[in-house]
């Protein structure tokens, strides 16, 4: 056959047809550059080393889409297959059954370490059973699943046996699935605090190598692995809170509003993010199914704050739901009410507004408005309640202001003057969708801000914000995507934040 053309011509056109019925994102475009330099060199055309088909497959691929050096899947597929070349650069091709599985299992298990750094580094998360379903759902994907679907649509004319290819799919679809809830729920997905990331995914890069190089002794592989595992646990500061201490975290959602509050035991929501048309929500791809969440608060029923509050209960364990009396939700609530409270852990949590009787007022205006206390700092979130109503609550509200999520995502409407000059916030947040198209948050509002020396962050430019109040010193901000010229004298150190307008 090394002597003949076609088959090798034949094989790389079903290499390129099943890219392109992949639809040729990144990682199958690599697959097929990379198959078709293997090809290549099994014809006994030319010899070009596993290095030169990566770099290869790297260069065309950016070529042809250079936007894809944005997209992680982009960069795990390469450096899986890095990792690929090197644990098996040298070594003889397995034969036998036995030989596959050793190889399969192997492979699996050096390549865990790299893969769960890059997951971490990409998307904060750990799988620790990914390992062990790799190693079924990798030959049973590639080996019965992919042909069955292949060879069930090709034969789709010969109707029985198109009906049996596809009734052995669908069986083999249920046992991957069993398969994937199984381990989910025997091995839960694991979020380690923003503080671990960084040092964990080093460590486990670094034992990846260290099993990955060649001529090493077992003893140091197996030492330095204990010692780089250990390295994240010993510099890493314990992520709990201690009590009075109160975490914000305002989420980068889009156009729209979603704010996590931690204390030492505690875990409450105000808003649940948008829904957008698609019916796409935010917050399903912010954690693993079964957290916890002690209360959930919604400011009102837009949309843009309570889109994801079905997704968010049908996903997760949730206390208890509160809004404002009068609007309507897909799930039971209790009304919040002006002067209800409640303490956690040392921290403070009261509503301003709305009073029992909501009537004539506008579903923004209903919002519920939430100060919380922790030592001493106090941070207030008003929802999408106008300057009226800002005016009708100011004088229950106490100053100064640690920090303040903007009302109405900075729009004209909210942060009245007289808010504005009585709290003095030290921190403003927008939450607010980068390039909007309602220009949030407004020129008007900004400068009314900065008149008063408030420090302005947005989830637009700075990502998700997270606040940190009541340590016994000033109140600690840091956004997820920081910005070169915030530390550098621009007034204090704040960002010099303008309107998209």
């Amino acid at each position: 056959w090394r002597l003949a053309v076609w088959p090798w011509w034949l094989a790389g056109a079903a290499a390129v047809a099943y890219a392109g019925l992949a639809g040729l994102e990144p990682p199958a475009m690599r697959a097929m550059i990379m198959t078709l330099v293997g090809l290549w060199v099994a014809s006994g055309r030319h010899a070009p080393g596993p290095w030169q088909g990566w770099w290869l497959a790297l260069a065309l691929v950016l070529l042809v889409d250079p936007r894809s050096a944005w997209r992680p899947g982009l960069w795990l597929s390469f450096l899986a297959v890095a990792l690929l070349i090197l644990i098996w650069q040298g070594r003889p091709r397995p034969r036998g059954l036995r030989g596959w599985l050793r190889a399969l299992v192997r492979t699996q298990l050096l390549l865990a370490p790299l893969m769960a750094a890059a997951v971490l580094v990409a998307f904060a998360r750990l799988a620790p059973a990914a390992p062990l379903v790799n190693l079924l759902a990798v030959p049973l994907v590639s080996s019965l699943m992919v042909p069955l679907g292949l060879l069930g649509w090709l034969s789709a004319p010969l109707a029985p046996l198109s009906t049996l290819c596809w009734w052995l799919f669908g069986r083999l679809v249920e046992l991957l699935t069993g398969l994937l809830e199984l381990a989910v729920e025997w091995l839960p997905l694991w979020l380690p605090s923003p503080d671990q990331v960084t040092p964990l995914a080093l460590a486990l890069g670094l034992m990846a190598l260290l099993w990955a190089l060649p001529g090493l002794a077992l003893a140091l592989r197996l030492v330095g692995s204990l010692v780089l595992l250990a390295v994240p646990a010993i510099t890493t500061p314990p992520p709990e809170l201690a009590p009075g201490e109160l975490r914000v975290r305002i989420h980068d959602v889009g156009q729209g509003q979603l704010i996590e509050l931690r204390t030492a035991g505690y875990r409450a929501l105000y808003d649940a993010g948008p829904r957008f048309g698609s019916g796409f929500t935010p917050l399903e791809t912010l954690w693993p199914p079964g957290q916890r969440f002690d209360r959930v608060i919604v400011s009102h029923a837009d949309l843009d704050h309570a889109g994801g509050v079905g997704a968010l209960v049908d996903r997760h364990r949730v206390g208890d739901v509160l809004a404002p009396p009068g609007e309507t939700l897909d799930v039971a609530f209790t009304p919040c009410r002006a002067g209800d409270a409640w303490e956690r852990d040392g921290v403070r949590f009261r509503f301003l507004w709305p009073p029992a009787d909501t009537a004539g007022l506008s579903s923004n205006d209903r919002s519920c408005v939430l100060e919380a206390s922790a030592g001493g700092q106090r941070l207030l979130v008003t929802g999408d309640v106008g300057r009226e109503v800002e005016r009708a609550f100011l004088l229950e509200a106490e100053a100064p202001l640690a920090a303040l999520v903007a009302g109405h995502h900075g729009s004209r409407t909210s942060s009245g003057p007289q808010l504005v000059q009585r709290l003095a916030p030290q921190h403003v947040v927008f939450s607010a969708g980068r390039h909007n198209p309602f220009g949030h948050p407004d020129d008007g509002v900004v400068r009314r801000f900065r008149g008063v020396g408030s420090c302005l962050w947005s989830t637009a430019h700075d990502g998700a914000v997270t606040l940190w109040l009541g340590d016994g010193q000033t109140a600690r901000v840091r956004g997820e995507h920081p910005l070169p010229w915030r530390h550098g004298g621009v007034e204090g150190g704040c960002l010099a934040l303008e309107s998209s307008e």
